[in-house]
């Protein structure tokens, strides 16, 4: 299943990426280096759909030489920490590197626009023997702390008004299908970031959600009329407080490169 459309690719939207985005991927690294029993540094690690290099950023203190590629030009602009980590521009389904190069390949919150099975072909051949492929997202679940109300607001009057794109959320993880690309699911997890907003902060991150970029993208809104409603929605869930807490689903799955 192919999504041709990059949603993250315009000017506007990268720099809203790079400001609003909330960086909680060090605590995911902290899940995997746990799970990879790493007490030293991996020699070569890849985080393909890297964006502005948060999930990049992360991997730092865990491989001795980090990569990041995206297919946007405007996002890796924003790159953080580029005399630390090599960026390029590649599509996930086509890296620029040699086969079995790296230890380990990330992706956050992007596996859902590939070609899957061209991803999983690629990534094998990436991969070194015993390499791991491990998949994260840190995802919106509209739970506001203290504020009951919020979980319905979200589904019923932000998605409404602001629809998902399309993207393919309806892959088939199971083994018996990920065998005949070489990988096997050895465990999943899943557990909750929480993150501190203020109001003007939670309006600039959801700004920076496809759902957003995208409508501005076809003309039907700009960001100055999108961050208008938002205000006028969101006021009363902040209730004169200054900062609310938001949590946040993430989930991991952990791929093994067969032999």
């Amino acid at each position: 299943m192919s999504l041709p459309n990059n949603h993250f690719a315009h000017k506007n939207a990268a720099e809203r990426y790079s400001k609003g985005r909330p960086y909680f991927h060090h605590n995911s690294i902290l899940y995997i280096k746990d799970h990879l029993k790493l007490d030293d540094k991996l020699e070569e690690a890849l985080d393909i759909a890297c964006g502005t290099g948060l999930s990049t950023q992360a991997l730092l203190p865990i491989a001795k030489k980090v990569y990041g590629t995206d297919t946007s030009e405007e996002m890796l602009k924003w790159a953080l920490e580029p005399e630390k980590i090599s960026y390029a521009i590649a599509p996930a389904e086509s890296q620029p590197f040699e086969s079995s190069t790296f230890d380990l390949i990330t992706v956050c919150s992007g596996v859902h626009w590939f070609d899957i099975d061209k991803f999983l072909v690629e990534s094998n051949r990436l991969l070194k023997p015993d390499g791991w492929l491990v998949l994260y997202d840190n995802f919106f679940i509209s739970e506001m702390m203290g504020v009951e109300a919020f979980s319905t607001w979200y589904p019923e009057v932000y998605l409404k008004k602001f629809p998902a794109p399309k993207r393919n959320n309806t892959y088939d993880w199971k083994n018996h299908h990920l065998a005949g690309f070489y990988f096997q699911l050895e465990k999943e997890e899943q557990f909750k970031n929480p993150i501190t907003y203020t109001l003007d902060e939670l309006i600039l991150y959801l700004t920076t959600q496809s759902n957003i970029t995208a409508m501005v993208e076809q003309g039907n809104m700009s960001y100055e009329e999108v961050e208008s409603s938002l205000y006028q929605e969101l006021t009363p869930f902040f209730n004169g407080i200054e900062n609310r807490t938001i949590n946040y689903g993430n989930w991991i799955k952990y791929l093994k490169r067969l032999n």
